[in-house]
């Protein structure tokens, strides 16, 4: 699966864009987080890999700024595995081994639409991107 961060601005907020792309390429997308108002706004969502490339063409053709990148980054030397950011996690990213250090699984991460761990994180060890 490919991590997208769809951007929509004001001029394209009152299309179908993203049923339209759905339908038009046959992909199933998943999403994860969105919010999009007459504003503008972004969803996150999942494309499979193997029709990411025919997808965000398509988002692209339409307006939409896609983004494909890392959400989270987390400095290991400066993190203390306290767990301090473990249970805030809406979508169980974060997990606590046996040995009591802290995991991260980055495909799962909602990114810059949560940040809930980087603010929770007493040594700012957690970096949103974006």
């Amino acid at each position: 699966m490919v991590r997208v961060l769809l951007r929509f601005s004001r001029e394209i907020t009152d299309q179908p864009i993203t049923s339209q792309v759905i339908l038009e390429k046959g992909v199933p997308i998943n999403i994860l987080s969105a919010h999009v108002d007459q504003q503008g706004g972004e969803i996150l969502a999942e494309i499979p890999s193997d029709q990411a490339n025919g997808a965000i063409r398509a988002f692209r053709e339409r307006g939409v700024v896609v983004e494909v990148r890392k959400l989270i980054e987390v400095d290991e030397e400066r993190c203390l595995h306290c767990g301090a950011c473990v249970s805030l996690c809406p979508v169980a990213v974060i997990s606590l081994e046996e040995d009591a250090s802290v995991v991260f699984d980055k495909e799962k991460c909602l990114g810059p639409t949560c940040g809930l761990c980087a603010d929770a994180c007493p040594t700012r060890a957690i970096r949103l991107i974006g």
